[in-house]
C-alpha cells in the first residue's frame, strides 16, 4: 500500500468534468504524467509514483469516468481524453512533460505527443500499440464485457484472478478495492462509468483508428518506449518491428510473466525496466 503522506489527492474541473488526481511531487522537479488504462485507475502506478516521485514531479489522474472523477456527459471518444490531458498539462502550467499510460493511457500520450510535440520530453506505452496482435484479433471476436455487479467481493476477486492470474494476491486486492464499490442494496459494482465496461474499444479494431495511431507513430520526435507485458497477446512481436522501423526514436523491453496490467502484475519488475529510459 502506498504511503498517503507522499501523495495529495486533488481534483480539478476541466472539460465539464472533474478529475482527480494524485499529486506526488514538488515543483522544482520535472513533471511526469501517469495515465491508467480502461476501466482502470490511478492507483495502478503508486509502486511506480512513489519511486519517480524522488526525481519528478509525478501526477496520477484518474481519467474521465474512471475511479474517483465523475462521469462524463459529452462521452469518452479518443479526442476526449487527450483533451482532458490538453487541459490538465495547461491547468498545471506545465511546460515540459514525460508521459507514461497503460493500454489506452498509452493511446492518449502517443496523441498528445503527436499533437504538441515541443512539450513532450519522452513517453512510455504499456503494453498497447497501433494495433493489436493476431491472438488478440482473434480473441476479440468472443469479447464479452465483464460483469457489472457481483453479489459478493469474493467473486470480483475470482473474476479478477481468472482474467490477471500474473499479480500477487495482496496487489490484485489492492487493485479491485481501488475498482469497485459496495451499493446500499449490496451488490459490488465497477467504479467506472457502465458505459466504459460495456463499449467495446474501437481503437485497435477500425482502420481509421489504427492509420491514425500508425501516423502518430511516424511522426512523433521525441524518445518513447513501450513495455510489454511477457505473458499479454496484446502487442505483436511484428508490430513492435514495424514501430522500430518507422521511427527510429522507439524502443521496446518485456516485463516477463506479467500480463496486461503490467504495473500492478510486477510492480517492482516494471520500474526496473523503465528506470533506465527515464534516466533514473
Amino acid at each position: 500500500m502506498a504511503n498517503s503522506n507522499l501523495y495529495v489527492s486533488q481534483y480539478i474541473k476541466l472539460n465539464g468534468v472533474y478529475l482527480r488526481y494524485l499529486d506526488w511531487g514538488t515543483k522544482d522537479k520535472p513533471s511526469l504524467i501517469c495515465l491508467h488504462g480502461n476501466s482502470g485507475q490511478l492507483h495502478i502506478w503508486d509502486e511506480f509514483a512513489e519511486r519517480m516521485s524522488r526525481d519528478y514531479h509525478v501526477y496520477a489522474i484518474d481519467q474521465r469516468g474512471h475511479g474517483e472523477s465523475s462521469w462524463a456527459l459529452d462521452g469518452y471518444h479518443r479526442n476526449n481524453y487527450v483533451s482532458d490531458l490538453t487541459a490538465f498539462i495547461d491547468a498545471m502550467a506545465i511546460e515540459k512533460v514525460v508521459l507514461v499510460g497503460l493500454s489506452m493511457g498509452g493511446w492518449n500520450s502517443l496523441l498528445y505527443a503527436k499533437a504538441h510535440p515541443k512539450k513532450v520530453d519522452r513517453f512510455v506505452m504499456v503494453d498497447i500499440a497501433p494495433e493489436g496482435s493476431p491472438e488478440l484479433r482473434e480473441q476479440r471476436k468472443n469479447w464479452r464485457p465483464a460483469p457489472l455487479e457481483f453479489y459478493t467481493l469474493a467473486e470480483v476477486l475470482e473474476w479478477a484472478k481468472e482474467n490477471d492470474p500474473w499479480a500477487t494476491e495482496q496487489r490484485r486486492q489492492k487493485d479491485i478495492a481501488n475498482r469497485i464499490r459496495q451499493h446500499p442494496n449490496g451488490m459490488w459494482r465497477w467504479k467506472c462509468d457502465p458505459a466504459i465496461t460495456t463499449y467495446h474499444l474501437p481503437d485497435n479494431i477500425e482502420p481509421e483508428y489504427i492509420q491514425r495511431y500508425w501516423t502518430a507513430v511516424e511522426s512523433v520526435e521525441c524518445p518513447f518506449l513501450e513495455v510489454r507485458g511477457g505473458k499479454s497477446i496484446t502487442v505483436g512481436d511484428e508490430t513492435i518491428r514495424k514501430m522500430k522501423n518507422i521511427n527510429k526514436l522507439f524502443s521496446s523491453v518485456d516485463v516477463h510473466d506479467a500480463g496486461h496490467v503490467v504495473t500492478v502484475d510486477k510492480p517492482a519488475e516494471f520500474i526496473k525496466a523503465t528506470s533506465e529510459f527515464l534516466a533514473v
